[in-house]
């Protein structure tokens, strides 16, 4: 029947007279999403909008004809799937899931239609329906083109009207709902209903499992529900015989070892025999699909690494043996580096087998825990074919380095590398330019990023990314070509992840240049003062590093009076604290009644020393009670200075080692027992002549000697006096 249905299909499209004015359609691909530009003999109005398969684009000159069988020659099938006329002037792009459009008019006539991987914008004006109603010139005849291509619709919430109903507004209607309800789902409970089966299946259907988030937690397929009245099993479930091989630790089955074996699929085979061998078997001599053979070819595509092929075959043929639900997952992590439902591989990471490979894959990052089989992760991935490493290597390389696992890493890398040139690749430079990092060795980790950088391949924005991460947290000044770079290719990249990381980085090495002007014009242009991490960056940066012109033109009229700035509660302490050492007390207390007490030490710190510049030295005392530390014994002994109690002002300083000011004070307070201890040279020497000649004892009767004696002292004396008085006296 599906043979019949493209020849059907092939008849109807032949049989179409041709037209006058012929579309040009050219496609291509790029890194991160797929082109695909219609050209029209004269400029024509257009508009794009959302269908049920993915975007249906409408040209208002209905007498258009459209060339589409070029579109596949040069870009595959994983973001846009299927492309065909379905009324006149009206094309259907059929696209993969989570991918989005954008549409700009390149030049009059030359329109552009860009498909990227990735969650449409929220302002998008291309994710809105358009009127199927304007569209109706189908033919009598219409096939059913997308049956089977995508999973079943939920319409439950398509029917539902989003205003309520007013009857649902009654008090007492709302009550009765509700009990009713609850003696539904008691009478469940107790056994005395059944769940309604679907006409002709003897077992309740496959729960539909909502995408989950990659950092959610979903609650895992696998034993989901088990009453003693009642059961929920998915395949699975089924497929999950306990064959006594391998549990989880938390004694649950592991996934069977042959929902993963790629190599036994055909991955060592000719790719072109491989896939020519499993179509030839899809219909049988009766002109029937065979689902067996549909599992097969699914495989094969998995085993040679076209996940969306085999996403496309599972679908259009609904397949539901045991697995499938598996090699949905495998085919969105050979695609998009993470499975749709990571929930599914919950618990299978401590699995000593395959599926913790697989496990490891299936979110963006690694769970924490102690639970990972490191040793079956490379067992696993070493008998994958070199291609399937050479792609999924560097991915998962990276989830061991950001999780710390060096060893593991390491390993990944030596499992790619085993196959020589087959598997090198600019993602593995750069995989062990992190590896030289982590140990130290930054000369050959820079060597490496240089290489990869003077290739200009699409690992080079990677590359930029990570030199310029490196050099700004450890304080290294980047280089402006390497930002200038950086700023290139997040206009590329622009409403990317990466193009927002990049220009996240320009910004800051900016900021690192000391050029804060140019970085805090860039934030506000590209409206990203509400990115806190950003802003905190450079405003700490500002206050800690910047020129004295820069910081109080940003503090008056610049950055910093943005009622968005979202920086950090730190960063407006240090910009208070640079204010305040400035001389500018006022606009420290403003910056500062708009922050919350934080109750932290730089804070205390910070509003001690602003009392202080606004001769409050009680309230500072109250700030610094109960701190300890250099800094705040300085604070503390300034206070008492204020205060007129000189001596321990002479300690506080003493204390905070700062014997310059303890020597000056204690001069000053006549503490001569603390000027002998910490003074100079000469105060030193003349608080020992002062205390000699207060416990000299005086003759009970004049004599000469005495009074030479006296004179003598007084000579010495007046010597220190003099001594003390023509050195410099540090000023307290």
């Amino acid at each position: 029947m599906i043979l019949r249905a493209f020849l059907m299909l092939f008849w109807l499209f032949a049989a179409t007279p041709t037209l006058a004015q012929t579309v040009a359609i050219r496609s291509g691909e790029h890194p991160d999403f797929s082109r695909v530009v219609f050209e029209t003999p004269t400029p024509e109005p257009w508009s794009l909008g959302r269908d049920n398969d993915g975007y249906l684009l409408r040209f208002a000159n209905a007498d258009l004809s459209f060339d589409t069988s070029r579109v596949f020659d040069r870009i595959p099938r994983l973001r846009l799937v299927e492309i065909g006329l379905t009324a006149p002037g009206s094309i259907r792009l059929d696209v993969s899931e989570n991918v989005h459009a954008k549409a700009f008019l390149l030049r009059p006539g030359v329109l552009v239609v860009d498909l990227y991987t990735g969650p449409a914008p929220v302002d998008s004006p291309f994710e809105e329906p358009l009127d199927h109603a304007a569209v109706a010139s189908s033919p009598p005849v219409q096939l059913p083109m997308d049956v089977g291509r995508r999973p079943p619709v939920q319409v439950i919430g398509e029917f539902v009207s989003p205003v309520a109903d007013p009857v649902s507004t009654d008090s007492r209607v709302a009550s009765a709902r509700s009990e009713l309800m609850r003696q539904i789902g008691r009478a469940a409970s107790q056994g005395l209903l059944d769940p309604a089966l679907a006409p002709g299946r003897s077992e309740p259907p496959e729960p539909v499992v909502p995408p989950t988030p990659p950092d959610a937690n979903p609650v895992p397929l696998l034993n989901a529900l088990q009453r003693s009245n009642m059961q929920i099993e998915t395949s699975i479930d089924r497929g999950l015989v306990p064959d006594g091989k391998a549990d989880t630790e938390q004694g649950k089955p592991c996934l069977p070892d042959a929902y993963f074996d790629l190599t036994a699929w055909g991955a060592d085979h000719p790719p072109g025999a491989l896939i020519a061998q499993r179509r030839a078997a899809l219909v049988t001599v009766r002109d029937r699909a065979d689902p067996a053979a549909a599992a097969e070819l699914a495989r094969a595509y998995l085993a040679l690494g076209f996940g969306a092929e085999a996403l496309m075959v599972l679908r259009v043929f609904a397949i539901d043996t045991p697995g499938a639900s598996v090699w949905r997952e495998m085919a969105s992590i050979l695609d998009n580096g993470r499975a749709m439902h990571p929930g599914l591989f919950d618990g299978q990471l401590s699995c000593p087998s395959r599926v913790a490979l697989w496990a490891a894959m299936a979110r963006a990052d690694l769970p924490p825990g102690d639970g990972l089989d490191t040793a079956a992760v490379i067992r696993s991935f070493s008998e994958l074919a070199p291609h399937l490493r050479r792609h999924l290597g560097p991915a998962l390389a990276e989830r061991f380095l950001a999780a710390g696992d060096l060893s593991t890493a390491t390993g990944i890398r030596n499992a790619i590398a085993r196959s020589g040139d087959a598997t090198r690749s600019e993602e593995l430079t750069l995989v062990e330019a992190r590896l030289d990092l982590s140990h130290g060795e930054d000369a050959v980790a820079d060597a490496r990023i240089d290489d990869v950088l003077s290739q200009g391949g699409r690992a080079t924005p990677d590359a930029l990314v990570l030199r310029l991460e490196t050099e700004l947290a450890t304080g290294q000044p980047p280089a402006p070509d390497d930002i200038g770079l950086a700023e290139a290719l997040a206009f590329e990249r622009r409403g990317t992840a990466l193009g927002a990381r990049l220009l996240s980085l320009a910004i800051r090495g900016h900021g690192a240049l000391g050029d804060f002007a140019t970085a805090f014009r860039l934030l506000a242009h590209h409206g990203l003062e509400g990115q806190q991490d950003l802003a905190s960056a450079l405003v700490l940066g500002l206050a800690r590093d910047g020129a004295d012109a820069d910081m109080l033109y940003q503090a008056y009229a610049g950055a910093l009076t943005h009622p968005d700035l979202a920086a950090s509660p730190e960063a407006w302490l240090a910009v208070a604290d640079r204010m305040t050492r400035l001389g500018f007390a006022q606009r420290a207390e403003e910056i500062l009644a708009g922050i919350a007490p934080q109750g932290s030490t730089e804070e205390r710190l910070v509003r001690a020393r602003l009392a202080l510049a606004g001769n409050r030295p009680g309230q500072a005392q109250q700030y610094l009670g109960g701190l300890d530390g250099s800094q705040a014994d300085v604070l503390r002994g300034e206070a008492a200075q204020r205060q007129g109690d000189l001596k321990a002002a002479a300690d506080y300083f003493g204390a905070a080692g700062q014997t310059g000011r303890q020597s000056a004070l204690s001069w000053r307070a006549r503490d001569w027992d603390a000027v002998q201890a910490v003074g100079g040279e000469a105060r030193v020497a003349l608080a020992a002549e002062r205390a000699q000649a207060r416990t000299a004892e005086l003759p009970q009767e004049p004599s000469l000697a005495a009074a030479r004696a006296v004179l003598a002292d007084s000579a010495r004396m007046r010597d220190r006096l003099r001594g003390v008085l023509g050195a410099a006296v540090p000023q307290p």
